[in-house]
């Protein structure tokens, strides 16, 4: 019984963090990102994208042209429905970008 009970606290705690984490780190994001001229440096900086899935937006963009809307993304190897609603509020596909990450404090920096 212990255990099912231990079993059932943690699946509600990770859900909870992974629910309320996200609205933590967008509450602390600025501004927005154009895709259609981001470089993969500045892809990275999004939440849930690394250097693969960045590569593979500069790839789509190079193959397709500009991407006409946000949700046009999830043409994007690696991005999935899911993936576009953690990132619609921060993408943009015209003018000037001004997304501005949460920096993250280093291991040394948290001590």
């Amino acid at each position: 019984m212990q255990v099912r009970t231990c079993t059932i606290l943690t699946g509600a705690v990770l859900a909870f963090l992974l629910t309320f984490g996200g609205l933590v780190y967008g509450e602390s994001v600025k501004g927005q990102l154009n895709i259609n001229t981001a470089t993969i440096e500045e892809l990275q900086l999004l939440p849930g994208i690394g250097q693969a899935t960045a590569q593979n937006i500069l790839d789509y963009r190079e193959a397709n042209g500009p991407f006409t809307s946000v949700e046009d993304i999830i043409k994007v190897k690696g991005v999935g429905d899911r993936k576009l609603e953690q990132l619609r509020h921060y993408l943009k596909t015209e003018g000037k970008s001004d997304f501005e990450p949460m920096e993250t404090p280093s291991p040394e920096e948290s001590l």
